[in-house]
């Protein structure tokens, strides 16, 4: 564990301690896993980008994201104990599907197009 101070707002620390990290592992905030609000962290988003995996728990967002293969989505701790095994059991393959959903899903361009798709430009 690394505290966030160190961190701070720059962004070259920022994206080395992403970088330097195996994968993310989140708990949300309890109204998010509650209400099922799709919520997913723009950490997490990073962390996928920088071909990381992801295991974070469940507020809804497997209705828009792949999850199963470096993402993961859990409600109880079981489910968490066994989404980090599989992580830790094949990384490279979960490496490779996290970067890939980033791609697929945040990727400026794809983001960009479904934006002026949707205002019907």
């Amino acid at each position: 564990m690394v505290e966030a101070a160190p961190i701070g707002t720059e962004i070259e620390p920022f994206r080395d301690y992403i970088f330097g990290s195996d994968a993310e592992f989140t708990v949300a905030k309890d109204q998010y896993v509650r209400l099922r609000t799709g919520w997913f962290s723009d950490r997490s988003a990073y962390y996928l980008t920088a071909g990381k995996p992801v295991v974070t728990q469940n507020t809804g967002f497997g209705r828009a994201l792949p999850t199963g293969e470096g993402l993961f989505s859990f409600d109880t701790m079981e489910e968490a104990a066994a989404a980090l095994e599989a992580v830790r059991s094949d990384y490279p393959k979960h490496a490779k599907a996290a970067r890939a959903i980033a791609e697929g899903y945040f990727r400026a361009e794809t983001v960009l197009a479904r934006f002026i798709e949707d205002l019907e430009l």
